[in-house]
């Protein structure tokens, strides 16, 4: 399911008719989905831009900008008829190339978040879904017995930039870097490393 790439078709008659009045988050937006779009074959970027751009049902006015910002596509069937092929057979056709976008526009998403978190001057561990919280140093390393983790973001330890402590559970414990975020609600969980 390309979920990701529908939200950028749908806004991208948007980015460009509003390019100048954007909102620095729909700037940012517009940014990574032209860009994965420069990096798709002209062929998909043909398919997209006729039911996402030039075929559409209508437009939806933002709240945001008092405008036609997103836009309803044309239907798959209407735009079997327009290219004169069969609706699953374009219905394919059209899954796939909005699946290679997703997959342009992820990847340049998660450069952009790795470039970002890699310049926090604040940050927390995080496992999955848990993170640090605390732990016991020993004089000899960085664990002792016990780590404690949290499923509450707001409780986690937060560490500066360049903490050598950090380094080691990532490399130790296989953490990663994420976000401050102290408005979450959860609970902790004790590790036990004996």
């Amino acid at each position: 399911m390309s979920w990701l790439a529908k939200h950028y078709l749908r806004q991208w008659q948007g980015y460009i008719e509003l390019s100048n009045e954007l909102t620095e988050w729909d700037r940012k937006a517009a940014t990574v989905f032209f860009n994965a779009l420069k990096l798709v074959d002209e062929a998909d970027v043909k398919l997209l831009s006729d039911k996402y751009v030039t075929h559409i049902k209508r437009r939806v006015i933002s709240q945001q900008y008092g405008k036609p910002f997103s836009a309803e596509p044309g239907t798959d069937k209407a735009m079997a008829d327009l290219y004169g092929i069969e609706p699953y057979e374009y219905r394919q056709r059209r899954i796939e190339a909005e699946a290679r976008l997703e997959t342009q526009i992820k990847g340049i998403t998660d450069v952009y978040n790795e470039k970002q978190i890699a310049k926090l001057s604040e940050f927390n561990l995080k496992m999955g879904k848990l993170y640090l919280k605390s732990y016991e140093p020993s004089f000899l390393g960085i664990i002792r017995d016990e780590v404690v983790f949290t499923l509450e973001p707001s409780k986690a330890k937060i560490f500066k930039q360049g903490d050598e402590v950090a380094a080691e559970f990532m490399r130790s414990l296989n953490l990663e870097k994420c976000e401050v975020d102290r408005n979450s609600v959860g609970m902790s969980l004790i590790v036990d490393f004996k």
